[in-house]
């Protein structure tokens, strides 16, 4: 019984946030609120972080297979990797069998006559259950591309900023008939579809909990200035889906379309006039989700705006991220910039990419792997020219970032950061490199400034009796 009022107080906590969040939303948009002053008055703003200092961890990286525009990996229970190209190839990554080296082979073609090729495929997630016989996962992937605009009848159009259609995203699942077999063979499956009226701030990124739901990062729609009706908006409203993660079950069948289930868990899933599948919201354009079965919690890297790289984590859901709320500080008064920190959750780190000290930011993760013991459980932050931060998860005002040694991928040009089945770093590079960070296994491997292993032993002279 005691469960049951905590769920309910828990869900009306959850409506009287999202009045207020809609009242404020309002009186935002309307231009009500004219009253100026400084962005400082809003509350305790995350001060931008630059890497201060280098923490080596003695990694080194292997080349695992070179492919042609890489956009996302994902990798199964045997630590067997796909890669999923631009084009809607995906490349399988594999060592067949013990000592032998590894092996690439083109494992699927997914494109379609509706394909749009100018954007291409953008994410890929297999199922948890992949290997798994006997259950409902068992050789389910998925996968998010582009297509030409009117290819489908949409799930979700945008509130804000719709003008004409540039194209639809499309989340598909794919069902292998021998989830062991090196190619193919199988059928596809649509789950929803997105109506797009920009080509920026689209449907980048997804990732399984251990649960086996799907998080589905959505941008606000389009690049735009804030304004009453510009696709920033999106972000708060509770009635879009864009600007948001969306959590779903793809085994389900409970949804508006009948192709996909909503967790009972959902934050908003009885809150009235607003979308089910909503995780989290006012997001600009989340493009990186990793999630973290550790402490159940969601990693998500998001483009900013004006440069600003932001990393968030999201621990139970309903979180409200600041976009574009924070956006319009100049034209609210001093009371309802106050009342701003206690709606939003700040961001965990924010980086700064115009200062020239880091490159713009490509992924996000918390690291759980056994390669490297100083980095477990921190956030780990790659960034497009090659360099790989680390910082402290926990909340707090000196929150310091290191820079980890330089591991030869700066010329590379990152475009993604994953972690492998077993926690371990993979670093996906636009020239189509596709890299894992391993430990350096031969003493003095490591560079000079490397603490070794083991200390010497000097020989002491034996005393004659």
């Amino acid at each position: 019984m005691n469960s049951i009022i905590l769920s309910v107080l828990g869900k009306i906590g959850l409506f009287l946030l999202s009045t207020v969040l809609g009242m404020l939303g309002y009186l935002v948009f309307q231009g009500n609120l004219l009253t100026k002053g400084s962005d400082e008055d809003a509350g305790a703003v995350v001060q931008d972080l630059i890497p201060h200092e280098v923490m080596n961890f003695n990694a080194e990286p292997v080349l695992l297979a070179e492919t042609d525009k890489p956009v996302d990996i994902s990798t199964d229970a045997q630590g067997i990797s796909y890669v999923l190209q631009r084009n809607g190839t995906i490349v399988r990554i594999a060592r067949e069998s013990f000592n032998k080296d590894l092996t690439t082979n083109d494992y699927a073609h997914l494109e379609n006559e509706a394909s749009d090729h100018s954007l291409g495929f953008t994410a890929l997630a297999f199922h948890p259950e992949f290997l798994v016989e006997d259950t409902a996962g068992y050789g389910k992937f998925y996968v998010v591309t582009t297509e030409v605009s009117g290819s489908g009848k949409a799930d979700f159009l945008p509130e804000f900023g719709a003008d004409e259609e540039t194209h639809q995203d499309v989340l598909y699942e794919f069902t292998a008939k021998d989830p062991f077999s090196p190619n193919f063979e199988g059928d596809r499956r649509q789950i929803l579809r997105f109506s797009q009226h920009g080509r920026e701030h689209n449907v980048s990124s997804l990732a399984f909990d251990h649960y086996g739901y799907l998080y589905i990062g959505t941008g606000d729609g389009a690049i735009e200035e804030v304004g009453k009706k510009s696709a920033s908006k999106n972000a708060s409203s509770l009635t879009s889906a864009f600007g948001k993660v969306l959590r779903i079950d793809p085994l389900g069948f409970n949804s508006e379309n009948g192709q996909y289930g909503i967790p009972e868990t959902n934050p908003f899933r009885l809150v009235t006039d607003s979308l089910p599948e909503i995780w989290a919201f006012g997001l600009r354009a989340p493009y990186s989700l990793a999630y973290d079965p550790f402490q159940q919690r969601l990693c998500i890297g998001e483009l900013g705006q004006d440069g600003k790289e932001r990393v968030h984590l999201s621990h139970i859901g309903g979180e409200h991220f600041g976009w574009d709320l924070e956006a319009s500080n100049s034209i609210i008064n001093l009371a309802f910039r106050s009342q701003l920190a206690d709606i939003i959750t700040r961001p965990l780190l924010t980086l700064d990419s115009t200062k020239g000290v880091i490159g713009s930011a490509t992924g996000s993760l918390i690291y759980r792997g056994e390669s490297f013991p100083s980095l477990s459980g921190k956030v780990i932050v790659a960034s497009q020219d090659g360099q790989l931060m680390a910082a402290s998860p926990h909340s707090d005002t000196s929150r310091k970032l290191s820079v980890l040694e330089e591991i030869e991928i700066s010329d590379h040009h990152v475009k993604a950061l994953r972690a492998s089945s077993s926690g371990e770093l993979i670093v996906v590079c636009e020239d189509g490199s596709i890299f894992e960070l391993r430990k350096r296994t031969a003493l003095g491997e490591g560079r000079k400034k490397t603490r070794k292993l083991y200390c010497s032993i000097s020989e002491v002279p034996v005393s004659q009796g």
